[in-house]
């Protein structure tokens, strides 16, 4: 049994161009989302409105370290595109130096 492994790193940088949209995306919709709810507390005030404004404010930092995981995410496939095409160069170049 033999494992094959291959890496194309186009569809890396491909795939990190498409994860940096979607954080982009991600943001946007989030922030929305808080602006959303601000300006519901001009027609709905009181108890409930309260506990529910402090309750999705409550997930604001978990919005914020998503959109970084999404980020962090991107740039590793961006340097793993990079380095594995780096290894090929040198492979190449180390081919090329044999004597026959």
């Amino acid at each position: 049994m033999s494992i094959k492994i291959q890496v194309d790193p186009a569809r890396l940088d491909s795939a990190a161009g498409q994860i940096e949209q979607q954080t982009l995306s991600y943001e946007k919709n989030y922030r929305r989302l808080f602006q959303e709810v601000a300006a519901m507390g001009s027609g709905w005030q009181g108890k409930d409105n309260q506990a529910f404004v402090s309750q999705i404010q409550g997930f604001e930092k978990d919005f914020q370290q998503m959109a970084a995981l999404m980020r962090e995410y991107a740039s590793f496939l961006k340097l793993s595109a990079k380095t594995y095409r780096q290894t090929q160069d040198e492979r190449a170049q180390m081919a090329r130096r044999l004597v026959n």
